[in-house]
């Protein structure tokens, strides 16, 4: 026989199962909290279960971005594009740190966005993402404004075969052009780098020229 699932039963069934992969993930150590983060960032160390992060502060995108980041990060080589009509650039930069499959990789797009327009941005990027991806759930939504900066976050988890991964989406605007970036972590390090993701998305610093 068959059964034709109503999409408010489907709904509810995938936040079901949200919740229980988020559940065994947290049944696994004590999480981090954002607080103790942040004070790790502003003190430049952080140690948690033998494992321990220094910060520094990088300056990305000759000197309009700055963000904190640990040292363990390391900057991949980078690439540069340009649209079809060539006028206008992008510049892609990737961090991976080294010793775990923690990625950051952002992107200074050549989409003109102004800092109003970073939350339905971010909604809608994570609308094509969730289209292409399949099984993917949302599970958090964010708007941060730090001095007139405005950064919104969106948080999902990803099934990949036999693994789970969990993604940090966020978007500000940098001289008028949207920036994109992300974290892209297993699900085994989302007690760690979900709130130390969320941490250092809030150390980002705009100079718009």
């Amino acid at each position: 026989m068959t059964i034709y699932w109503d999409e408010k039963i489907l709904d509810v069934w995938n936040s079901i199962q949200t919740r229980r992969q988020l559940a065994e993930m947290e049944e696994q150590r004590v999480q981090l909290t954002l607080e103790e983060c942040l004070d790790g960032v502003r003190k430049g160390y952080l140690e948690y279960e033998g494992r321990r992060f220094e910060f520094a502060e990088n300056l990305l995108f000759d000197g309009q971005l700055g963000i904190q980041l640990p040292r363990s990060m390391q900057l991949m080589p980078r690439g540069r594009g340009s649209n079809s009509g060539g006028n206008s650039q992008h510049e892609q930069i990737s961090y991976k740190e080294e010793e775990s499959a923690v990625m950051l990789g952002m992107n200074h797009m050549a989409h003109q966005l102004p800092m109003s327009g970073v939350e339905p941005f971010v909604q809608a990027m994570t609308a094509q993402v969730k289209k292409a991806q399949a099984g993917l759930q949302v599970v958090h939504h964010e708007l941060i404004e730090l001095d007139g900066c405005r950064i919104a976050c969106s948080e999902f988890i990803i099934p990949v075969e036999d693994k789970t991964y969990y993604q940090i989406l966020f978007a500000t605007s940098l001289n008028g052009r949207a920036l994109l970036g992300s974290f892209h972590f297993e699900s085994e390090e989302v007690l760690v780098w979900q709130p130390l993701a969320d941490a250092l998305i809030r150390t980002l610093r705009v100079e718009n020229i």
